[in-house]
């Protein structure tokens, strides 16, 4: 009887991923390929606004980031959820004025913290930056066709690569006012679909060669490095995957 129940046991153990579950990992991983495919094609296309003096003056660390109470249960507190996952798609917002978004589908790998109803789910969320008409953008950086579409990034947010595994906090979107609602719409961007990320310019990672990262290229500035010592701790927190 005991070995019987140790055999029973064992093989629960040692239950092997479905068939189903190896085919949408592999359905996924063609998705990715070819949006990634057609990203790149339109980056080819357009003029990139990259100024060095722009940069060198947007690339900071907000004055909001409190680096002493940063810990992994602050950053599940201040969350509805904290989550692992995948970005599968990215599609350009053009018309968004002043501040260009790109909406990104992420598939949900790993909740960290929350509702684990989202585990194994996609969802769309926002990223600043990415494609624009110049018209809609604050300065025509010297072009003067305003119909002109450019890509414009964020310094402070990158937009990772589709492919890319992140760590992010979101939560669902609730619109402010019913000209958001209304706007985010047009996107096919709603309270059903649409979770938004929280702080994205502070704790927001990106997997890079194999560990995770801060997204906000500030943080890897040399005083920054002395001066956020606790969100280095998470993570590596991260990296050593005690989450």
């Amino acid at each position: 009887m005991i070995t019987i129940l140790s055999l029973i046991l064992l093989s629960g153990c040692n239950k092997p991923i479905s068939h189903d579950s190896i085919a949408q990992q592999g359905q996924r991983k063609s998705e990715i390929k070819v949006n990634q495919k057609r990203w790149q094609g339109r980056l080819e296309k357009v003029k990139v606004i990259d100024q060095p003096n722009f940069k060198k003056a947007f690339t900071t660390v907000p004055n909001g980031y409190d680096d002493e109470s940063m810990s992994l249960q602050s950053l599940k507190n201040a969350n509805q959820f904290v989550v692992k996952g995948q970005i599968v798609n990215l599609n350009s917002m053009i018309g968004r004025p002043l501040a260009p978004e790109t909406k990104a589908t992420i598939y949900i790998e790993k909740i960290i913290s929350g509702d684990k109803s989202l585990e194994n789910k996609t969802i769309k969320t926002v990223f600043a930056g990415g494609f624009a008409r110049v018209r809609d953008l604050y300065s025509s950086f010297g072009i003067n066709n305003p119909q002109e579409v450019v890509y414009y990034p964020s310094e402070t947010f990158p937009i990772p690569k589709i492919g890319t595994q992140v760590i992010m906090g979101i939560k669902k979107f609730r619109p402010e006012n019913i000209g958001q609602k209304k706007l985010y719409k047009r996107f096919n961007l709603n309270t059903n679909n649409f979770y938004t990320i929280n702080n994205p310019e502070t704790t927001f990672w990106v997997k890079s060669h194999h560990k995770y990262k801060l997204n906000n290229p500030a943080f890897y500035q040399e005083k920054s490095q002395y001066k956020f010592k606790n969100i280095y701790k998470l993570t590596n927190r991260f990296n050593q995957n005690r989450i």
